[in-house]
């Protein structure tokens, strides 16, 4: 789920910190690290669903011929998400995994852990950011009742707990990835500077030298 690299459209929050142009350098480090990430799992079954809604042609020079592309449609993050879930599994019986691409650096253990669950039987598997909202959900099969819930459901600090809750009320069993900092608040950027494996690409977006 990915937001084009425009300039003055991305990473509003870290504009004093690293500018419009370190913002737009960082979005396309970001998008690559987690298309990186995603080519390592299955290369042959990645899918951009973007926005806004022309920006296929922009992001197709920058990832390449080997990512299907398509515009997010649906109100909110859960109809988009729904949407995205749903033509991915017309063509796939998955699982699914839906990633944002917001962690500065993603780990293999990301995806072993989320497949570990999902092949013990769990229904779906959350990779939580700390200030509310998640890096990654892993789904065994699409869940239209888990994406049928009010839009603030999904946002904000109690987002976890909310989900957590609608899904025990569904008989869901859910899977837990360790929490994660995302590239959200200058805060973040400071703390991502100070990791020695941080990619480079990442690096110089935030100013390292």
């Amino acid at each position: 789920m990915a937001r084009s690299p425009r300039r003055g459209e991305v990473r509003h929050a870290l504009e004093p910190v690293i500018g419009l142009d370190g913002c737009v350098a960082l979005q396309t480090a970001l998008i690559l690290e987690a298309l990186r990430w995603a080519r390592s799992l299955a290369p042959r079954k990645i899918c951009i669903a973007h926005e806004p809604a022309d920006a296929g042609r922009e992001l197709h020079r920058l990832v390449g011929d080997d990512v299907q592309l398509f515009p997010q449609n649906g109100d909110g993050i859960s109809g988009r998400v729904a949407d995205a879930v749903g033509r991915v599994c017309a063509h796939s019986p998955g699982p699914v995994f839906v990633v944002w691409p917001d962690l500065p650096r993603f780990h293999a253990t990301h995806a072993e852990a989320a497949m570990l669950d999902l092949q013990d039987g769990t229904d779906l598997v959350l990779g939580p950011v700390f200030d509310g909202g998640y890096y990654l959900i892993a789904l065994a099969r699409p869940l239209p009742s888990l994406f049928a819930l009010p839009e603030h459901v999904w946002r904000g600090p109690d987002s976890l707990n909310q989900i957590l809750l609608a899904a025990n009320r569904a008989g869901l069993e859910v899977g837990m990835l360790r929490g994660e900092r995302a590239l959200h608040r200058p805060a973040d950027v400071r703390a991502a500077l100070a990791d020695p494996l941080l990619p480079d690409a990442v690096a110089r977006a935030l100013g390292r030298r």
